[in-house]
């Protein structure tokens, strides 16, 4: 119901059924009403308004005594300078009039303020000026606008009348049109200040309102103890006023800091992230840090499950991190066997007929220990795959049972249910980052590669790039660290089999980890990959060393 005010003339004020608001809800002779807080529009039907609608569309201005607002600290000589009367309308109801100026300084509209907080405008408001702008010529060095008629006086009562302080007609939501006819008289002036009410409403009408003038024109006041002008001039008088408004700062939108803002904090020390299953990774990155999202990529059949699985197994053990797993290509139940047989250096994941692998007590204390721990958290998608209810029970973690580190795999199993999978990758690792740093938690999420375009495949050992990953432009973007596993699964010989090098392919933090290598060995007895003190080249780095020991 947009734009419903087009449809016949504002006529006063009332209170808002939707949010509650006293005097938010802008009544019009279309028989419909819009709140200016909560944005909500309606129908009024109630007849008593009606026949005073009808009534207002035919009386003229009406007159009053200019009157000293007692419970508001505002003087009688202050209500005379801009016209704000104490009066009765056209059937004796006792009401604050503000009165309205044209260009011509001609009073050309009238709103008039009951007991009940409501309000109705008369006259032709769509030739009136802001409340107070025909007492001040152009070019003076400041000028101050207020949210509504009373807090304006609240301000001039300060100056005594003396500097120049105007009002918006229609409250917060109003503002900025109220404010953008009136441009060309505003930036006359070295300086605006803008102090509209400290609620949610009048914040936004502030975003809205500063970007109409030049940059450096706007200064802003929100008192942090009080919603308005006039609250402060009851509470604390004139001198608070005058104290507030030298206290008027550049607005600056929310998210934007100074040097001076963070000082303190950028002082304190930078601390180690929390450790890495293996050293040599923690010692290359100076650890993990919540509020990053990292990527790992291999081929298939690499081992990135086995690495994950030794990672969580670490973390809710020596780390005593609490872990969320999104694990989309097996079952929760397998997962807790593969975590608990990092922990044991056993095969729990495999049949165990006559228990000849493990023993099945063995298994059963290790889950023990591991619910007892309270640090892992599974979630079980029951073969149903969607990244919203994903992201909803990530939140979910983290809130209610205080998840920082996650681990999904793969981000593949979630963006091929999209019909645009490329397009749909792009926001998906946009939001995925901006998720890690909205909570401050720490992701690790899984990728497949593409196939590499020559050389070894990945499954023969070929190098993984960082363009590789699929959808890599997007991973590339909103990555904090990137790493790949090699290992060539097709070796003759079972030892080079169970070689893996780990490559960190990005490293957003300190750039001092990119292009680093670790040397992984696999433990066909125990199922455990360790680190080792050796150094392995990948097969791409065998072939040219090959190359270059051959004559022609």
């Amino acid at each position: 119901m947009a734009h419903q005010e087009q449809e016949g003339e504002f006529l006063y004020h009332s209170s808002c059924d939707k949010c509650g608001s006293s005097d938010a809800n802008a009544v019009y002779s279309s028989d419909t009403a819009h709140c200016f807080n909560c944005g909500a529009w309606s129908t009024t039907k109630d007849k008593h308004k009606q026949e005073v609608r009808k009534m207002s569309r035919e009386i003229g201005l009406l007159h009053g005594d200019p009157s000293a607002l007692k419970a508001r600290c505002i003087p009688e000589n202050i209500c005379k300078r801009y016209g704000y009367l104490l009066g009765e309308d056209k059937v004796g109801n006792t009401c604050q009039i503000a009165t309205y100026y044209d260009t011509d300084y001609n009073q050309v509209a009238q709103k008039l303020r009951y007991r009940d907080k409501s309000f109705k405008f008369i006259g032709e408001t769509k030739k009136s000026l802001l409340f107070g702008q025909q007492l001040f010529g152009e070019g003076n060095k400041t000028v101050t606008i207020t949210e509504g008629e009373i807090d304006a006086l609240s301000v001039a009562t300060a100056w005594d009348g003396k500097y120049p302080v105007v009002s918006v007609p229609s409250g917060a939501q109003g503002a900025k049109k109220a404010i953008s006819q009136q441009l060309d008289w505003l930036n006359t002036f070295q300086e605006v200040i803008i102090w509209f009410d400290n609620d949610d409403a009048g914040k936004a009408a502030v975003e809205e309102c500063v970007p109409l003038f030049p940059p450096g024109k706007v200064k802003v006041i929100m008192h942090p103890d009080y919603k308005d002008a006039s609250d402060l001039l009851v509470a604390e008088g004139k001198t608070a006023i005058v104290s507030t408004f030298y206290k008027a700062k550049e607005f600056r939108p929310d998210g934007i800091v100074t040097a001076g803002d963070i000082g303190e904090e950028a002082m304190k020390p930078t601390e180690w992230g929390d450790s890495w299953c293996f050293e040599g990774v923690t010692n290359a990155t100076y650890g993990r840090r919540k509020g990053e999202l990292h990527l790992l990529g291999a081929g298939v059949g690499i081992g990135k499950t086995d690495y994950v699985m030794t990672q969580i197994a670490h973390d809710i053990t020596k780390g005593k991190l609490k872990v969320g797993t999104f694990m989309l290509e097996q079952t929760p139940v397998e997962t807790l066997k593969r975590i608990a047989g990092k922990l044991d250096g056993k095969h729990y994941h495999l049949p165990n007929e006559d228990e000849r692998i493990y023993k099945n007590d063995d298994l059963r204390e290790t889950i023990s220990n591991i619910n007892g721990s309270g640090n892992l958290f599974m979630y079980d998608s029951f073969g149903a795959i969607d990244w919203e209810v994903i992201k909803s029970k990530i939140r979910i973690m983290h809130h209610n049972l205080g998840v920082d580190y996650f681990y999904l795999d793969n981000i593949t199993a979630i963006t091929a249910q999209a019909s645009d999978e490329r397009r749909f990758l792009d926001s998906f690792m946009e939001e995925l980052a901006s998720i890690c740093k909205e909570l401050n938690i720490w992701i690790l999420a899984i990728s497949h590669l593409t196939t590499p375009g020559k050389g070894a495949s990945h499954e023969e050992g070929g190098r993984v790039e960082a363009k590789q990953f699929t959808g890599s432009r997007a991973i590339m973007r909103w990555a904090h660290y990137m790493f790949g596993l090699e290992r060539n699964n097709q070796h003759v010989d079972v030892d080079e089999r169970k070689k893996t090098i780990l490559r960190c392919l990005k490293d957003r933090f300190s750039g001092q980890a990119t292009g680093k290598t670790f040397s992984l060995r696999y433990d066909s007895d125990t199922g455990l990959l360790k680190e080792v003190d050796e150094e392995w080249d990948s097969v791409e780095a065998e072939a040219e060393a090959k190359d270059d020991n051959e004559d022609f």
